[in-house]
């Protein structure tokens, strides 16, 4: 083969790979999709500020140091250009790092997505050209530790963090102006650091609250059983000032926010001093330690029968778990 003849067939050796690049890139357009928040129409609505947090320094790698309460947003999704395709969730798709000894995840249909650009279905209908669809993303966000994060002062690193992108099963469309809805955080920077945490600890010592046996007359009378616990929060040893929120989480089926169902025609409700019911799976503020080393909250668990229904007789139980973050 002469000189001439190896240009030529390596020219359009290159022109072959420019063409199947652009048929690839355009394949990637094709399956791309519009998402933009239901209510307002918008795909990258203004950044969401973070609560007032604390971050102990001394917490083992791996843990979770904060978690959001439930969000929830509602997406509207079209402009199918080819085929069909189904809604997906992008986890960072900027591929932001936290740094710091920090990770910041999200807890989205059952699992926890820590990876760049990490992508789960949103399980919506597929849709074609001209057709929509209403999607609803339910999800928590949380910071892990994954280092030894600094004992004082603020967090240093980029003030804002985009969550999560809606977007189709082809990939993540960097595209100048598309219309992928996108959720962020701002305001990271108020975060800040402390040089301790907090240990709880449940009266009974056993953690369990026993009823004994009750009587199921009694009940169809509407009388209500109550049993009384406590909660101690205590200072790990260092003089920084903080407060605490606490969530009483559980997965038992819920008949309101306030009440479990226990299954058998009774319910289960947590009184707190004010006597006002505890909403289950909610941060809501639990103690300040800021000029105390300790502090007790004390508790009422009630059972009561559900209004029309007809109480079974047998054992029950229910759990739930205690959850802390600080600020």
């Amino acid at each position: 083969m002469t000189a001439k003849s190896c240009r030529y067939a390596l020219c359009m050796t290159i022109r072959k790979l420019a063409l199947g690049l652009f048929l690839l890139l355009s394949a990637t357009s094709a399956m791309a999709l519009d998402c933009v928040e239901k209510s307002s129409g918008i795909a990258d609505p203004a950044p969401i500020p973070v609560d007032t947090l604390a971050i102990p320094a001394n917490v083992p790698s791996g843990t979770k140091v904060w978690e959001s309460n439930p969000i929830h947003v509602t997406a509207y999704c079209n402009n199918v250009l080819h085929g069909s395709d189904v809604v997906h969730f992008y986890f960072n798709p900027k591929n932001a790092s936290l740094g710091e000894g920090l990770k910041m995840g999200v807890s989205y249909n059952g699992q926890d997505l820590e990876a760049n650009s990490q992508r789960l279905s949103t399980g919506s209908k597929a849709i074609s050209k001209g057709q929509s669809v209403t999607v609803d993303v339910d999800f928590r966000l949380y910071i892990k530790v994954t280092g030894k994060p600094p004992s004082s002062g603020y967090y240093t690193g980029n003030d804002q963090f985009t969550v999560f992108q809606l977007d189709g099963s082809g990939g993540i469309n960097y595209t100048q102006g598309a219309k992928n809805l996108k959720y962020t955080l701002s305001n990271l920077r108020s975060v800040r650091f402390i040089a301790c945490g907090a240990d709880l600890t449940v009266d009974p010592s056993d953690q369990e609250v026993n009823f004994g046996t009750l009587m199921q007359r009694d009940l169809l009378k509407g009388r209500k059983y109550q049993r009384p616990f406590s909660i101690t929060a205590t200072k790990q040893g260092c003089s920084d000032l903080f407060s605490l929120k606490a969530q009483f989480g559980t997965s038992n089926a819920l008949l309101d926010e306030n009440s479990i169902n226990l299954g058998n025609g009774l319910q289960l409700k947590l009184l707190g001093e004010d006597q006002s019911p505890v909403t289950f799976n909610k941060y809501i503020p639990f103690a300040s330690l800021n000029n105390t080393a300790q502090t007790t909250r004390s508790y009422m668990a009630e059972i009561s029968p559900i209004s029309g229904k007809d109480v079974s007789l047998g054992a029950f139980s229910a759990t739930t778990i205690i959850k802390i973050t600080y600020y």
